[in-house]
C-alpha cells in the first residue's frame, strides 16, 4: 500500500457515505464517462414497497430525473450481485446514465459499469484506481474534516458527505454533520482542490433539500454538486414523481430565500436618509396590508404579543395547534410566523418543525427566539434541534446569552435572562458568525442591539431600561419583527431594522411623553405609542426618527 493510501486507511473512520450529485455535467478525461451528480440516487433493496423490483423503481427514478445511480446492496453475495449489477446495468445504459457499485470493485470490473464508490471501511483509493483504471468514476465517502482533506489529495472523481441528518440506512453511520458541517467540509475541499464536486447525503428528502443546499453554501469555492438519497426515492410508491419533485426542488431557487447581496441597500451612514425613508415606508405597509401574525408562543406573554402586534397594526393569531399550522402558513398573502420557544418540551417539538416547514413551503418568513437556550441542557437541544433539523429560519431574535450559546460558546443563564461575556467589538463578531453561519439575519437585544446578515452590521443604540422590567416585552419585539417580515422580504436585514427602531423609539416617547413613573404605566403609554408611531408613518411622515442612534460596521 501506497504512503498515501495508508494514511487514508488510518485515517478517522466513517461511514461508507451513500453518495450524491452534480448540479453540472462533470469534464473529466477525454475517455472517461461524464457524469452528472445533481439527482444521486442510491439503492437499497429493504426500502422497497411491496410487490416492487429494484430494476422497475430504478428506471422510474430515472424518467424522473435521477442522473447517476449506485448500487448498494451489503447483503448479497458476489454471485446475486454481480447479476443484479448487470441488470441494472442495462437499464441504466439505455438512458445514458452512469451506474456505480458500493464498495466492491470486483463486482464493478465483472458487471462492467462505469465506476464504484468506497468508504472509508473500504478499499483504499490508490488500489480501487488501479484495478478499475483511469477511466472509472470513483467516488469518496467522508465524515469529517480529516477525511475530506485526504480524499481532496487524490485523485477522486468526487466527494460524497455525510450523514448529514440522523439516517437509520446506515447502521454503522458516523455522527451527522449538518448543513453547518457541511459547509465546513466543502469550504476545506474547495481550498485544497476548487475544481472538486462534492455531494451529500443522509436523510435528505424534499422537506429539508433547499435548506441543506442554501446554508450549507460556502463563502468561497464551489457550493454542492449535487444531493444524494435513499429512501426518499427507493421508499416511494411512484419512484419517477417522486424524483422529479427532488430534481425541481434542487433546481428552484427557496422562496424564502434572500435576494443576492448585490441587490440589498448598502448600509453606511451615507445612506441614513434612504434607509429611514425605508424605515417609515415598511411601517406604513405593514397599516396598509395588515399581516397575520402566527404566535407559537409561551402562555405568558400572549396577550402582550396580540396588543403590541395589534398597535403596530398586524393581525393576531395565538395557536398551538397543529392542525391549524399548514392553513396558516397558507391562509393570507402577507403573513409570518413567530416559534418561541419559552415555553418549551418534547410536546412541542413536534408543532416547531411542522410550522417551520410548512411556512418554508409558501415562502412566509419565520422568526425564532430562542428563549433560555442557554439555561439547560434540554433547551441547548431544543435550539439546535431547530437549526439543524426543522428548515429554515429567517431571523433568530435573542438576548446576548442566547446568541452566544447557539454560537457554541459555553454561556451560563440565569433562566432567560443573559450573562454578559464581553465587549461589543466580540459581540457583533458573534453575531456576524451565527448570521453567516445560518444565512439568515440575527437580531440580538440589549443596552446596545446588534443586528446583522452576516455581511452587514448595525447597531441601534435607542430603547429605554423600562423595556426590561415588563414581562413580555422581549418576546414581543418578534411579533413586530414578522409583521415587518409579512411585508418586505426583499431586505430582511432593513425589516428587522425597521421593526427594532420602532419599538425603541416607541419606548423612549412612552417615557418622556407620557411620563410613564415605573413599568406599569410604562406598558399602557408603550403600546400607545407603538400605535401613535404607526399612525404617523401612514401619513408618510418621519420626523420621530429624528433621535435614532444607529452605527454601521
Amino acid at each position: 500500500m501506497s504512503e498515501q493510501a495508508a494514511m487514508m486507511s488510518d485515517a478517522a473512520k466513517g461511514p461508507a457515505v451513500e453518495m450524491s450529485t452534480s448540479t453540472s455535467m462533470v469534464p473529466t478525461s477525454p475517455t472517461k464517462p461524464k457524469f452528472d451528480l445533481t439527482l444521486y440516487l442510491v439503492t437499497s433493496s429493504s426500502l422497497l414497497p411491496q410487490n416492487c423490483t429494484l430494476e422497475s423503481h430504478i428506471e422510474a427514478a430515472i424518467k424522473g430525473g435521477v442522473t447517476i445511480v449506485q448500487l448498494r446492496e451489503k447483503n448479497l453475495d458476489t454471485a446475486p450481485f454481480i447479476a443484479l449489477g448487470k441488470r441494472i446495468h442495462s437499464i441504466t445504459k439505455k438512458y445514458g446514465v452512469p451506474l456505480l457499485i458500493n464498495d466492491r470493485v470486483d463486482v464493478a470490473l465483472a458487471v462492467g459499469c462505469e465506476g464504484a464508490h468506497i468508504g472509508w471501511d473500504d478499499m483504499d483509493y490508490n488500489t480501487a484506481r488501479n484495478l478499475l483504471g483511469p477511466t472509472a468514476i470513483i467516488g469518496l465517502s467522508v465524515s469529517n474534516v480529516t477525511q475530506a482533506s485526504l480524499a481532496a489529495s487524490t485523485t477522486a472523481d468526487y466527494i460524497g458527505i455525510g450523514p448529514i441528518f440522523p439516517t437509520r440506512t446506515k447502521p454503522d453511520a458516523s455522527a451527522p454533520l449538518y448543513p453547518s458541517g457541511l459547509r465546513q467540509i466543502l469550504g476545506l475541499i474547495s481550498s485544497k482542490r476548487p475544481e472538486l464536486p462534492s455531494v451529500a447525503i443522509g436523510s435528505i428528502n424534499a422537506a429539508n433539500l433547499q435548506a441543506v443546499l442554501y446554508k450549507s453554501r460556502p463563502t468561497e469555492g464551489l457550493p454542492l454538486a449535487g444531493v444524494a438519497v435513499v429512501s426518499a426515492i427507493i421508499s416511494s410508491t411512484d419512484p419517477e414523481s417522486a424524483a422529479s419533485g427532488l430534481l425541481s426542488l434542487y433546481k428552484s431557487p427557496p422562496l424564502w430565500a434572500s435576494p443576492p447581496p448585490s441587490q440589498s441597500t448598502a448600509f453606511n451612514h451615507f445612506y441614513l436618509p434612504l434607509i429611514l425613508d425605508k424605515v417609515v415606508t415598511i411601517l406604513r405597509t405593514i397599516k396598509e396590508h395588515k399581516p397575520l401574525v402566527h404566535h407559537i408562543t409561551n402562555a405568558v406573554v400572549k396577550n402582550f404579543s396580540a396588543n403590541v402586534t395589534l398597535a403596530v397594526g398586524g393581525s393576531p393569531i395565538m395557536s398551538d395547534n397543529l392542525e391549524e399550522v399548514a392553513d396558516l402558513a397558507a391562509i393570507a398573502p402577507h403573513s409570518a410566523c413567530l416559534v418561541n420557544m419559552g415555553t418549551s418540551g418534547p410536546g412541542e417539538r413536534r408543532l416547531y418543525l411542522q410550522a417551520i416547514r410548512e411556512n418554508n413551503k409558501t415562502g412566509k418568513p419565520v422568526v425564532f427566539d430562542p428563549v433560555g437556550a442557554g439555561a439547560t441542557g434540554m433547551r441547548k437541544e431544543t435550539v439546535r434541534w431547530v437549526l439543524d433539523e426543522c428548515g429554515y429560519v429567517d431571523v433568530i431574535k435573542g438576548n446576548e446569552g442566547e446568541i452566544r450559546t447557539i454560537a457554541g460558546e459555553g454561556i451560563r443563564m440565569k433562566g432567560v435572562d443573559s450573562d454578559s461575556a464581553g465587549g461589543i467589538d466580540d459581540l457583533i463578531k458573534v453575531v456576524k458568525g451565527v448570521a453567516g453561519r445560518e444565512r439568515n439575519v440575527v437580531v440580538t437585544t440589549g443596552v446596545t442591539d446588534v443586528l446583522s446578515d452576516g455581511v452587514r452590521t448595525v447597531l441601534v443604540n435607542n430603547g429605554h431600561p423600562f423595556q426590561a422590567l415588563v414581562t413580555g416585552m422581549g418576546c414581543a419585539l418578534g411579533s413586530v419583527l414578522c409583521a415587518a417580515l409579512a411585508v418586505n422580504k426583499d431586505d430582511k436585514l432593513m425589516s428587522c431594522l425597521a421593526a427594532v427602531l420602532l419599538y425603541n423609539v416607541a419606548a423612549e416617547r412612552a417615557v418622556k411623553k407620557d411620563g410613564s413613573r415605573g413599568p406599569g404605566s410604562f406598558s399602557a403609554a408603550f403600546l400607545d405609542e407603538l400605535y401613535e408611531i404607526g399612525e404617523i408613518c401612514a401619513r408618510g411622515e418621519s420626523g420621530w426618527l429624528d433621535g435614532v442612534k444607529v452605527e454601521f460596521m
